[in-house]
């Protein structure tokens, strides 16, 4: 069994949704690329034809508008996705190789370091400032959550590049494994690993 121990940064985040966009993205992409750029050729060879005619004028706005949308909602979706996690507290993890699953143990760090302290009161949930009121306050249980990723039951596919190692689970979750975080002999065993079951 494989054991590693890191934390992700909003670089390796960035470039571990690249790499996702690469994989399942891009092949996508591409053709409905090629079908929107035929259809604004179309609709501006209609226009030269038959400046009157309205499908024209239509059909090359249809081709842009979703042309535009097509390339851009990727790089808002990922800005989006960077401004949440920056909002977020701090995470470390955990993660073991095991014949037949991978464990991912999640634990949360609050901002300043320490178990963030917040008061209950039926106007809701605040974070205590004032310390006259830390005898009605109650300290925030922070526990490590574990996620199990099956190696049979889930669809799996990892990507490799100078800097990280990413495992897509389902084409719908990423898992980052920074370099920097392991020694040479982990990276060596985490490499060998996908190797092995052929993620």
């Amino acid at each position: 069994m494989t054991e590693i121990k890191y934390d992700n940064t909003i670089p390796e985040i960035k470039r571990a949704y690249a790499l996702f966009r690469r994989k399942y993205a891009l092949p996508r992409i591409i053709p409905l690329t090629v079908s929107f750029t035929i259809a604004i050729i179309f609709g501006a060879d209609f226009i030269i034809r038959s400046p009157s005619e309205v499908i024209g004028y239509i059909l090359t706005a249809l081709g842009l508008g979703m042309l535009v949308s097509l390339w851009t909602r990727p790089i808002l979706t990922q800005k989006k996705l960077i401004n949440t996690i920056e909002c977020l507290n701090d995470e470390k993890y955990s993660a073991r190789f095991l014949d037949d699953r991978i464990e991912i143990e999640t634990e949360i760090i609050p901002k300043d370091e320490q178990t963030e302290t917040i008061a209950v009161s039926r106007h809701g949930v605040d974070t205590v400032e004032n310390p006259d009121v830390l005898e009605q306050a109650v300290q925030e249980d922070v526990r490590p959550e574990t996620t199990q990723i099956g190696i049979t039951t889930e669809e799996l596919f990892s990507a490799e590049d100078s800097e990280l190692f990413c495992l897509f689970v389902n084409r719908a979750l990423i898992y980052i494994f920074p370099k920097r975080c392991l020694t040479e002999e982990q990276a060596g065993a985490v490499r060998e690993y996908f190797k092995e079951k052929a993620i």
